[in-house]
């Protein structure tokens, strides 16, 4: 028996493989779109090559399953929260802000969004660590607004509040999916194609816009990665850890997701974080650590070590 073998006989180890080259893919992302920024890209442009290319990849699985009005009511909410308006507000958020700030303030606000939520509308009481670690995303996120306004870049606070609005949405999309499990692919399809309407009430208002200034490599590369990798393979893949491991536990996963964010950006773009910076940053990183790995002893277990002694 090989280690691919095993892999797939180990639900749990497949739901991290899954749930990891999400992240992965996800982490590399606020990097390449930015790329698509600067090369003259606007936030809509990169929208219209995320839908109009994943919805037609996905249209054979979006009337497959139930196809009640119930069920496409929740399908046309669900596209708010990661399909087109997503896209565009995080996308937004680079004409103003760093690749750093949107690969840590999105999954740390996912995380924040997340513990609270939880908390006060799934019964997912907070722990002590779940705490400390929201206070530590919550100085992070202060510290890189002022750190980046300090720095001379007043304006990153507009684009770390189109980040932290992204994340929110997101978080509110994970939280939706443990209400409404669904399969994977049949509702990543359904939000790509209902996204196809949303472009379609801004494009009276827009126009569709030209691609030509775009340089083909670049506009190849964006195509590729805006519209099969990020927009297909990325969300069921996580769909998929989510449904192996639980919306609780797949999240864990994120937490790699601003380490590679952050390591990309300076290795491709070259961005380098002031010392005000660095510090939100490292905040962030340590509060996703603590919500996520630390969990206070059990009473059960204390009460077994007082009977051993």
């Amino acid at each position: 028996m090989n280690k691919y073998s095993k892999i797939s006989n180990d639900p749990v180890g497949l739901g991290i493989l899954f749930g990891g080259s999400a992240a992965l893919i996800w982490g590399a992302w606020p990097v390449i779109t930015a790329l698509g920024v600067q090369a003259s890209l606007s936030p809509f442009q990169l929208v219209i090559l995320r839908i109009f290319v994943s919805a037609p990849i996905l249209l054979p699985w979006v009337f497959r399953g139930r196809n009640s009005w119930q069920e496409w009511r929740r399908v046309f909410l669900l596209s708010l929260l990661a399909g087109a308006p997503y896209s565009y507000i995080a996308s937004s958020g680079f004409n103003y802000s760093s690749a750093t700030h949107g690969g840590v303030i999105i999954p740390g606000t996912i995380m924040l969004t997340g513990l609270f939520a939880s908390h006060f509308f799934l019964g997912d009481r907070l722990n002590r660590f779940r705490v400390l670690g929201a206070i530590g995303i919550l100085i992070g996120l202060v510290f890189l607004a002022f750190g980046a306004a300090k720095g001379g870049n007043s304006a990153s606070i507009i684009g770390d509040l189109m980040f932290a609005t992204a994340g929110v949405l997101w978080a509110s999309y994970t939280l939706m999916l443990r209400v409404w499990p669904v399969d994977p692919v049949v509702i990543t399809a359904r939000v790509s194609f209902v996204s196809l309407f949303w472009v379609g009430l801004a494009l009276p208002f827009t126009g569709m816009p030209s691609f030509s200034e775009v340089p083909t490599d670049m506009l190849t590369m964006q195509i590729i990665w805006q519209g099969t990798i990020s927009s297909v393979l990325a969300i069921i893949l996580f769909n998929k850890g989510v449904a192996i491991l639980g919306a609780a536990r797949a999240s864990v996963l994120n937490a790699i997701i601003p380490v590679v964010s952050t390591a990309l950006a300076f290795f491709i773009l070259s961005e380098v974080p002031t010392g005000l910076e660095q510090a939100g940053l490292l905040s962030i990183l340590v509060g996703i650590f603590v919500a996520m790995f630390m969990k206070p002893k059990s009473r059960h277990s204390g009460v077994i070590a007082n009977q051993e002694n």
